[in-house]
């Protein structure tokens, strides 16, 4: 069994600085990594490390993911990488990591390419000092047509996570595995349902989320996911707007505040773990990696348990700089086997 991940792949470029930048000044970064990113992407990432550290041999823990082919088992990244040089380096990083890419970019020689058809993936450029961090993104996305990966989707999956930021690939992920239905009924498609959970992360609101929601099991979002009219709205609220449309399972993160959930009629909060020196670059995306490998295994009856879990992972990720050097930690293997 695996997981099919949907959704943005980004070239991000990190560094570190032990002091908060003068804006007049060149300055030198004390660290430095560049990796695919995006929500969905890190996310998979996430899946495949923790699937690598249940495989691995106790005496062998802490060996990590790198360098090794997708597995069998490997979770599947749909999403557009774009052409170029820079699509060629992530999909050799996300191969490293363990991630097995079905990339549904529209080539620019294809018909189906627009006028304003960008070949090369979006680069977000991040720099992390003690004051916070700096951010700057070309917050472009690629051209993806679903049709050219439908044959590559595997059969059955154990679990499916979105993040929304290519909509035609998120619909093509929540469709998975669900039974054809009537045209003529508008209800049938939100009625009938896969035989696995579907996962949205929900980092921001995107006003193309609506039609889709309805088809979306279990909501894991953000602070900043304020839906229209909710722009001040609290985790009640959110999970009473995601309700309405059939969606009975919200989780709610709050940076280091605990994650609030509203599970089939219950909820409460499940207290997190302070980290110190914390470095959060990619920490919701480790999250919400973590929860679907979790719900895949464990089943969706306790949802403190996957929290927890979650939680941990993402306690993980933020203990060292950047997206890739976490993956290595020995503690990953321990959390699998807790």
């Amino acid at each position: 069994m695996t997981a099919l991940f949907a959704g943005l792949t980004t070239l991000d470029v990190v560094h570190r600085l032990d002091h908060t930048p003068d804006p007049g000044l060149k300055v030198t970064s004390t660290d430095f990594t560049m990796a695919a990113g995006g929500p969905a992407t890190n996310a998979a990432v996430t899946y495949a490390a923790l699937s690598a550290a249940a495989r691995t041999p106790p005496d062998q823990a802490g060996a990590g993911c790198s360098g090794r082919a997708p597995a069998s088992d490997a979770p599947i990244l749909a999403t557009a990488l774009g052409e170029g040089p820079v699509s060629a380096f992530l999909a050799a990083d996300l191969a490293s990591a363990g991630v097995r890419v079905l990339d549904a970019t529209v080539p620019a020689s294809s018909e189906a390419a627009t006028a304003s058809f960008l070949r090369e993936p979006a680069v977000s450029s991040i720099i992390e000092h003690p004051s916070g961090r700096m951010v700057a993104s070309t917050n472009a996305r690629l051209e993806a047509d679903p049709a050219r990966i439908a044959a590559e989707l595997p059969e059955r999956v154990g679990v499916v996570l979105i993040d929304g930021h290519n909509p035609a690939l998120a619909q093509a992920a929540l469709t998975l595995g669900v039974p054809e239905v009537d045209d003529e009924d508008p209800f049938a498609l939100l009625e009938a349902r896969p035989p696995h959970l579907r996962v949205l992360d929900g980092g921001s609101w995107k006003d193309w989320l609506t039609p889709l929601l309805g088809l979306v099991d279990v909501a894991v979002v953000s602070e900043d996911f304020a839906p229209p009219l909710l722009a001040r709205a609290d985790g009640e609220q959110v999970a009473g707007f995601l309700r309405g449309f059939g969606i009975t399972r919200v989780v709610r993160t709050r940076g280091e505040r605990p994650v609030q959930y509203w599970w089939d009629g219950e909820s409460g909060a499940v207290p997190v773990r302070e980290v110190p020196d914390a470095s959060t670059m990619g920490a919701g995306d480790a999250f919400h990696g973590a929860f679907a490998w979790a719900l895949e295994r464990a089943g969706a009856a306790d949802p403190e348990r996957l929290i927890r879990f979650a939680s941990a992972v993402a306690g993980v990720s933020v203990s060292s700089f950047g997206t890739r050097q976490w993956l290595a930690s020995p503690a990953l293997a321990e959390l699998v086997r807790g």
